[in-house]
């Protein structure tokens, strides 16, 4: 038999990740409780159940994305069967690889803001925090050290030039070509 508690942990997980996707899609202002609804398979009056307000379901699913991305990041830079930009790549195609194309993103990181507070500048500085690492570990950063670019300096550079790709992008394919030139550029371009 089932734990009730446990099931009502994964259906609010199936509607946490079913409002991700409307969300992107439409943005905060132009998405409805019956958006939602009906992407989570259920009645308003269901979801109200999970979720009081669509203030309540946009802050979980922030909450989630942002746990889910945090995560997803750290286990690609962790990879051991991929080289450095394969690791590199991966870990900003976690971060920003789902919004791009998205029309509605910059509606969604203000509303991100006002609700929930700065969650993605933390998780932004977070990944710089550990490309650098990588960039370390690798021996990249200490082929541009007589440059005078450092470590921190280069994962900086990766995470603007990923958040403008995210922006103009208009699918994650997109994102995924361009983002693989600016990382190669880093690895591969360090003076010698």
């Amino acid at each position: 038999m089932e734990d009730p508690t446990e099931a009502a942990a994964v259906r609010q997980t199936a509607i946490i990740e079913a409002a991700t996707s409307v969300f992107l899609r439409y943005g905060f202002k132009k998405t409805s409780m019956a958006d939602l609804a009906s992407a989570a398979g259920l009645s308003r009056q269901a979801l109200y159940l999970y979720f009081p307000t669509k203030e309540a379901l946009f802050k979980a699913m922030v909450a989630h994305s942002v746990q889910g991305m945090r995560s997803a990041a750290r286990e690609a830079l962790a990879r051991e069967d991929l080289d450095l930009e394969g690791r590199l790549l991966s870990a900003f195609e976690a971060i920003h690889g789902r919004t791009a194309g998205s029309e509605n993103l910059d509606e969604l990181l203000a509303t991100t803001v006002a609700l929930v507070g700065p969650v993605v500048r933390d998780l932004e500085e977070d990944l710089i925090t550990d490309v650098a690492h990588a960039l370390r570990a690798a021996s990249v950063a200490t082929r541009w050290k007589e440059t005078g670019v450092s470590a921190k300096h280069l994962a900086e550079h990766l995470s603007a030039v990923s958040d403008g790709i995210k922006r103009r992008a208009k699918t994650p394919a997109e994102y995924r070509d361009r983002m693989r030139i600016a990382v190669r550029l880093v690895c591969r371009s360090a003076p010698r």
